[in-house]
């Protein structure tokens, strides 16, 4: 969610019963664009909240050159000093999934996972990584599998760059509708024909990305219309507490994380 435009679209967020006050906003508008100015970012994006027992995480995505492969988080619980996120390893990953307790808000802390489907005597079965590493690898989960963008709001170039298209003017109520009128922001992970050949109307600055109604299993996604049908919200089951909201035939648009970062391991049993 773009963090000069908070004021504008804080009226349409209300994840878990949350909403931005104006003293968050002030504070997070104030420090990201000291931090945006700083890196030089093109783009600067609040992403989200991790709940922690001592302090909050609050997150960001700085954006440069391009909007899918250069991007780069950041991470806070005073919202005044913000510290580079790094690049997680696939072990994190797996590890983050594992974690059952909750984030302590000290990113230096060593905590315990175990593995519970490795048998006692095997020597990974307990691994010791930093709460940062978890955090990293909890953020890197839910950006590949929930972060989201709707159609035509990230174009490709010729050149190849992925950018935020400024002349991105929001669906009709008819595609606000449609689960694939919404994308994934990472690289596509199915082959780039799939993605053209599901739409009739494919055009290829736009369906380049994956889009969701090709997520299993089928229903991992809630998708709602609100106020009279002008505010379409999308709601990840996988992720309780992600929220993407659209507000019809208009710019405004925006994902929102707001949880402890666990992941709903049961939705396959659920939908």
């Amino acid at each position: 969610m773009n963090v000069h435009k908070l004021w504008e679209v804080r009226e349409y967020m209300n994840v878990n019963g949350k909403m931005f006050s104006s003293e968050l906003i002030s504070m997070l508008q104030n420090s990201l664009t000291m931090l945006q100015a700083e890196n030089h970012f093109t783009h600067m994006h609040y992403w989200g909240q991790l709940y922690a027992v001592d302090g909050d995480y609050h997150i960001a995505v700085g954006i440069t050159n391009d909007a899918v492969a250069d991007r780069r988080y950041f991470y806070t619980t005073d919202l005044k000093y913000w510290a580079l996120l790094p690049k997680a390893k696939r072990r994190h990953r797996l590890l983050s999934l594992l974690a059952t307790f909750p984030f302590r808000g000290d990113p230096t802390l060593k905590v315990k996972i175990l593995d519970e489907a490795l048998e006692e005597n095997n020597p990974d079965r307990c691994q010791v990584i930093t709460e940062e590493s978890r955090m990293a690898g909890t953020i890197a989960n839910i950006c590949d599998e929930a972060e989201i963008c709707a159609r035509g709001q990230l174009i490709k170039q010729p050149d190849g760059r992925v950018v935020i298209n400024s002349n991105f003017y929001g669906l009709t109520g008819f595609e606000a509708q449609q689960l694939k009128s919404y994308l994934h922001i990472r690289p596509p992970q199915h082959q780039w024909n799939s993605n053209l050949l599901s739409r009739q109307d494919y055009n290829y600055s736009m369906d380049f990305l994956d889009s969701i109604d090709q997520d299993i299993p089928n229903g991992c996604w809630n998708l709602s219309l609100e106020q009279t049908g002008s505010i379409a919200y999308l709601k990840s089951l996988y992720w309780p507490g992600m929220t993407y909201f659209h507000k019809i035939r208009t710019p405004d648009a925006g994902f929102l994380y707001i949880g402890n970062g666990r992941k709903n391991l049961d939705v396959p049993f659920l939908v």
